[in-house]
């Protein structure tokens, strides 16, 4: 009798452009960026009414800490699932971060951290990991009953609503990251919703920095296959700004793992202001369409990556309310293609890089996520003949080949 073997069908989508250049990993500005409505109906962080732009969203956990006075002496408390941006600015103050459990849905162990570290705490950093909004009811209510100061992490979240809240709005102070979810080179912002402190004067961008920010823009677009008919226009001025360039915008390093470079910060950097080519975009860039394109692009990977053996979607169902940042993909075994995919300039990323004192902690999902979560680009500026690629790579790459059997 002959065994079953195991296949999933694949959604058939149409290709729409050429396949030889580069999938970004971020998006890239298109002839599409600014079509369709300017407001979307899902709330967006930009519209709170008491917001700074920063030079990005590390410089902005950075202003908040500085607005809180914390410094020498005082704890923070951040998720064991984290990038090192999240804790390097903690530490450049002076500070010290302590890591606390995440349960199976990424919100904060709340019975771990009252039973073992709330002495000397004076701020939370709480994240909406992979642009799905954490419910903080619970934790608004304890930094209330504790007198601990919470820092909303939307760097993940430019859109979406937590317990019929917008995000942003939960937090003493709130940061979020322009770059994930924008066509641009650089840019966050710091919300202020509690503080009567004014928010920290930031320097005004040099010359050379605002132009360089808007060449960064169109040389993204056109590196990646945007923007047909302006390429051959950009060539030449292109090749006098990369005089100026230290590295390629939107391109993933040749190893492993993201740069341990999110270690350190450039306080003085920090305190720069946003440039004018940014800071114009994510003003005008219209809204509505990110929403809906990455929440399709969501939609689609999590139908094509389901039911298969080795993997599985952490989260297949999205909530109503959101424009995801990433899909993340729980992978068993992701090791050793995980390096292969960065090699191969997949648009993938992975938090492993995590601080030295981090530790394993009971009940736990923080540091498996670290190693298991690949977080794949489900951005706007996809193709679907570059989603397409994206699940045959994925395919190749982790489920197991079908083995027929014959008893």
């Amino acid at each position: 009798m002959a065994g079953a073997i195991h296949r999933t069908q694949t959604p058939r989508i149409v290709s729409t452009s050429p396949m030889h250049h580069p999938t970004p990993r971020l998006p890239v500005l298109d002839w599409g960026t600014f079509s369709g409505p300017r407001v979307s109906a899902t709330p967006c962080v930009l519209t709170h009414p008491s917001t700074q732009f920063t030079q990005s969203g590390r410089a902005s956990i950075l202003l908040a800490l500085e607005m809180l006075e914390i410094g020498p002496g005082d704890t923070v408390l951040v998720p064991t699932y984290h990038c090192p941006t999240m804790i390097a600015p903690i530490v450049s103050r002076g500070a010290q971060p302590v890591f606390y459990p995440l349960d199976s849905t990424g919100a904060p162990n709340l019975e771990w951290i009252n039973q073992d570290k709330t002495q000397g705490v004076r701020a939370i950093l709480v994240a909406h990991f992979f642009g799905l909004p954490q419910p903080l009811t619970a934790v608004r209510q304890w930094c209330d009953q504790q007198g601990v100061r919470l820092i909303e992490d939307c760097a993940h979240a430019l859109f979406g609503t937590s317990d019929d809240r917008a995000v942003g709005y939960w937090g003493d102070l709130a940061i979020a990251s322009l770059t994930k979810f924008l066509p641009v080179p650089e840019g966050g912002c710091l919300l202020n919703n509690t503080l009567l402190a004014p928010f920290p004067e930031l320097h005004q961008p040099k010359p050379k920095s605002q132009v360089k920010a808007g060449f960064d823009i169109l040389h993204a677009g056109i590196n990646h296959g945007r923007l047909n008919g302006l390429g051959t226009l950009m060539r030449s001025l292109f090749g006098v700004l990369s005089l100026f360039k230290k590295k390629p915008l939107h391109q993933p390093p040749p190893t492993e793992s993201s740069s341990p470079a999110g270690f350190t910060i450039d306080v003085a950097q920090s305190h720069q202001g946003l440039t004018y080519p940014s800071r114009w975009i994510a003003n005008h860039a219209p809204r509505e369409r990110i929403v809906l394109r990455r929440r399709a692009n969501y939609l689609v990977l999590a139908q094509a990556l389901s039911g298969l053996r080795g993997m599985h979607p952490l989260r297949p169902d999205l909530p109503a309310k959101c424009a995801p940042y990433v899909f993340p993909l729980w992978v068993d075994h992701p090791d050793p293609g995980y390096g292969e995919l960065r090699r191969m300039a997949f648009p993938v990323s992975r938090w492993d890089w995590l601080w030295p004192t981090v530790s394993k902690l009971p009940n736990d999902s923080g540091i498996q996520w670290s190693h298991h979560i690949l977080q794949l680009a489900c951005h706007q500026d996809l193709t679907p003949a570059e989603l397409e690629e994206m699940i045959s790579t994925l395919k190749r790459m982790y489920v197991p080949k079908a083995v027929e059997s014959f008893a």
